[in-house]
């Protein structure tokens, strides 16, 4: 019994409008001031490389021993500006032909590596068997002799020269391309969508390029850049030991070689190549970092977010809510009466639950949540309240995309960086958690608050025991020895029904079912006797049969401790099975609160009885599955008024003008409609 639902996103503060066009590279560079930076910084150095000897033709060489040591000044030209070394010759000129050398070196090494390396890594890894152990034994034998000194030995062996280096240099990088291409290979090659790949007859080569290398190119992209400092410096290193680079050419290290001797009397002929060294490693190194975003389409977002965060002070929020014609108190649970309280001298609605004081264990209150996005920044929650007591379990309810999930994450501080609470208060045992440091509210995360994931296997460490995952937060928060925690969590796991705890507490994630494993995590949950227990969707993807058995332990557990719990869910029956009080939420707002078996009965929202409605037992033998017509409105496109009217029955002028406020409606019931009276005597 679940309601026919579908998939859109929550409302915005604006109406920006959504990019049709993801935006250029150029675009993305822009946004990152430190990578723009470092990203001009090698521009300058390659266009310098490319273009330089071409300018200076042979000043890099060109002696004058009356001009020796002279030190940098603008009183001898644009050659004589950083100085020059102890035959004459101009720094700056030197600089610029030896960053062509440098390059030219570490380049072809890093692209050649890269390449070979790669291809081999991801053949290996698709083909496996044999392939991928004698790919990998090769790799083992080159990295068992480090990199320099395996360069040392063959220049020495062989002439030093430029060629002889990017050989030596590409062979000895290889392995590490090859080893992160066969991981990310032998990751990828199970996915289904390469078995898919596989079986319209795609061959090794075309999945390799068209499904495994574009997931695995950002962190390849990142390596190479990380591994083009490596090289230079290496070169670096080698031509300062005198077996690098030799003259007539010129490179940094050799330049800062030849200096290191008149550091005390001339330290621009060493200082000033190795500043270019820094400059260029460390802007590679930065821009490595922005490479491993721009090239990944998953987290590519994030470069486009506003600079800026939106901040919404919690005395305008009280403001607009008193300019509202229909501003009423916002509610969930049982509640009563409107009562009127004064934020800084504004007149402003707020609900007082009804009830025992001393029973609350949470309460939200206003709570706005604003996300970052690339089309601007839009509402996730917007003034969502309610109230929980001890023992008691209230329900969310409502399509995917409409909040639920946003608000369990607000209440235990686990938002993505790109969501901002902007306004409102999360008040566990009284304490407002949301004006708590990352060091308090660590001490409420597990005897106060505690939450159970809705996908088990990825929610726990998957080469940890379970012993030792469930030991963890007693060693945390009780300080208990390794055997004490560890006969802790065997009690848990007797406690959820695991059977021969003490043996299986030796075994790992994988080797549970997803009921058992659903099992761990509420043991988890529950170890430290949390006051409020967040229960996000704990039966999805579970059949029905371990579905009863999950909610009966939930119910048991609770009883038992005195929990109360939040329970997350699309289900209707379990809903109306386990919960004391629902919470409808729609488009980021509460729009209905009440008992459930008082709401289910008679709901009092259009957006309510529209859910209820669309239970598949209520459609007509032989005709269409009801379902709520349209779909939520999109972050970029919420209406002015109220957000349910593109989709309400009972919309009219006035609901496309005054978004309508959450208010009591008898003792218990709250509902933020217009015409909510019509609804209640249909």
């Amino acid at each position: 019994m679940t309601a026919s639902v579908t998939v859109t996103a929550d409302p915005p503060t604006g109406s920006a409008a959504p990019r049709t066009r993801p935006p250029r590279w150029w675009t993305l560079l822009g946004r990152d001031r430190f990578a723009a930076v470092a990203a001009v910084l090698l521009g300058l150095v390659f266009l310098v490389a490319l273009a330089g000897p071409l300018l200076i033709g042979d000043r890099a060489g060109r002696q004058d021993l009356d001009a020796s040591l002279r030190p940098p000044s603008f009183d001898h030209g644009v050659y004589g500006l950083l100085g020059t070394d102890v035959l004459g010759r101009s720094v700056l000129a030197r600089l610029v032909e030896a960053a062509a050398t440098t390059l030219s070196v570490a380049l072809p090494a890093v692209v050649c590596s890269l390449v070979i390396g790669s291809a081999i890594g991801m053949w290996a890894s698709f083909r496996g068997g044999w392939r991928e152990s004698a790919a990998m034994r090769v790799a083992d034998v080159i990295l068992s002799f480090p990199s320099l000194l395996l360069a040392v030995v063959v220049l020495y062996v062989f002439a030093p020269s430029a060629t002889n280096i990017v050989l030596i240099l590409a062979v000895a990088r290889i392995p590490v391309y090859l080893r992160t291409a066969r991981a990310e290979g032998a990751e990828l090659r199970s996915r289904l969508f390469v078995d898919a790949a596989r079986t319209f007859g795609t061959g090794t080569w075309p999945t390799i390029y068209r499904h495994i290398l574009p997931i695995a190119m950002p962190t390849l992209l990142t390596v190479a850049t990380l591994d083009f400092c490596f090289v230079m410096l290496t070169e670096s290193s080698l031509s300062f030991l005198g077996i690098g680079i030799q003259p007539p050419d010129i490179s940094w290290g050799l330049m800062v070689a030849q200096g290191r001797q008149y550091l005390q009397s001339a330290w621009w002929i060493a200082v000033l190549p190795g500043v270019a060294i820094v400059l260029t490693t460390v802007s590679a190194t930065v821009l490595a970092a922005w490479v491993r975003l721009a090239t990944d389409p998953a987290q590519r977002w994030r470069l486009t977010l506003p600079r800026s965060k939106r901040q919404e002070p919690a005395e305008a929020t009280a403001t607009a809510e008193a300019t509202e014609t229909t501003a009423a108190a916002e509610a969930a649970g049982a509640v009563a009466p409107v009562d009127e309280v004064s934020v800084d001298g504004v007149s402003a609605p707020a609900a007082t639950p009804a009830g025992d004081e001393s029973r609350r264990a949470l309460e939200v209150d206003r709570l706005s949540v604003d996300l970052r996005t690339p089309a601007g920044t839009v509402r996730a929650l917007d003034k969502v309240s309610f109230t929980l007591d001890k023992g008691r379990t209230l329900a969310l309810l409502g399509e995917s995309g409409c909040g639920k999930s946003m608000t369990a994450q607000s209440i235990a501080g686990l938002l993505d960086p790109v969501a901002d609470v902007t306004g409102g208060a999360v008040r566990v045992g009284g304490t407002d958690v949301l004006r708590l440091s990352a060091t308090a509210r660590k001490r409420l995360a597990g005897p106060v608050l505690s939450i159970v994931f809705q996908d088990a296997l990825t929610a726990m460490n998957p080469v940890q025991t379970v012993g030792k995952q469930l030991a963890e937060p007693f060693r945390i928060h009780r300080g208990l020895s390794r055997r004490q925690a560890r006969e802790k969590a065997v009690e848990l796991m007797e406690i959820v029904g695991i059977p021969e705890p003490r043996a299986r507490a030796r075994s790992y994630p994988h080797q549970f079912s997803g009921g058992m494993r659903q099992r761990l995590l509420i043991a988890m949950a529950v170890a430290l006797h949390p006051d409020v227990l967040i229960a996000d969707e704990p039966t999805t993807a579970l059949d029905v049969t371990v579905q009863a058995q999950i909610m009966r332990l939930l119910r048991d557990l609770q009883t038992e401790r005195d929990m109360a719990v939040l329970l997350i869910t699309h289900d209707l029956a379990v809903v109306a099975e386990r919960a004391d009080d629902v919470a409808i939420m729609y488009a980021g707002n509460v729009v209905e609160t009440g008992p459930v078996r008082e709401v289910f009965a008679a709901p009092r929202h259009p957006y309510t009885k529209g859910l209820l409605d669309s239970v598949p037992e209520h459609a007509e033998k032989g005709g269409p599955l009801p379902a709520v017509p349209g779909s939520p409105p999109e972050l970029s496109a919420v209406p002015p008024g109220c957000v349910f009217q593109a989709r309400c029955p009972l919309a009219r002028e006035r609901c496309a003008e005054v978004r309508p406020r959450l208010a009591a409606e008898g003792a218990n019931r709250a509902v933020a409609c217009h015409f909510s009276e019509e609804l209640t005597h249909v």
